[in-house]
């Protein structure tokens, strides 16, 4: 008896030993293959479904922490009010404790659901942030010019003698965003771009 349970456990080891395995090698597969952003679009059904699952678009969690929310929030209303109904009967203590878990509860599952949001609104707009400034500057762009600043020597003559070597920006007048002026209308409100007649 001892040694079959023996050797249960063995394989049992062996076996979580070998999925583990198995998913640090299909992560890695997916992680080079599937998964970089330059991918998408271009891969065949099968991994595009993976791409979109790996890289979700729009954020779960609100819904998931709004359920929690709920759910926590009534146990702590249904609690409350077992013990309240057992303090009754029994002792003050557990009404008392019934009274608060019926009045804090609700409240404390509250602040913290909406300190949570508050930190994913926080990078919802971070993404919206980013996404809007990738129309102003070209992948890639905003890299080269910041190696480059690191690892040029900084120039005795003054900076309006320089060529200028960014493309001409426009500004909108209804957002006041700057933006290229080859794009020809403005990407965050749709405004076209106006030329100036002097």
């Amino acid at each position: 008896m001892y040694y079959y349970t023996y050797n249960t456990h063995i394989l049992a080891a062996a076996g979580i030993v070998g999925i583990l395995v198995i998913a640090v090698v299909l992560t890695a597969l997916l992680a080079v293959l599937v998964l970089p952003k330059h991918k998408d679009g271009k891969l065949p059904a099968f991994f595009q479904l993976l791409f979109d699952a790996f890289t979700p678009k729009t954020l779960l969690l609100e819904k998931i922490l709004q359920v929690l929310n709920v759910f926590f929030s009534l146990v702590a209303v249904l609690l409350g009010l077992v013990l309240i109904f057992q303090g009754l009967f029994a002792n003050t203590t557990l009404l008392m404790m019934g009274l608060l878990l019926l009045l804090l509860g609700p409240l404390l599952c509250r602040v913290g659901y909406e300190l949570i949001l508050l930190r994913i609104m926080q990078v919802k707009a971070t993404r919206e942030i980013n996404r809007k400034l990738s129309f102003l500057v070209p992948e890639g762009a905003a890299q080269a010019a910041e190696e480059e600043d690191l690892t040029k020597e900084p120039e005795a003559e003054a900076p309006a003698a320089k060529a200028p070597t960014e493309p001409p920006r426009a500004h909108c007048p209804s957002c006041g965003t700057w933006y290229q002026e080859a794009l020809g209308k403005c990407p965050v409100c749709g405004r076209a771009h106006e030329k100036d007649e002097s």
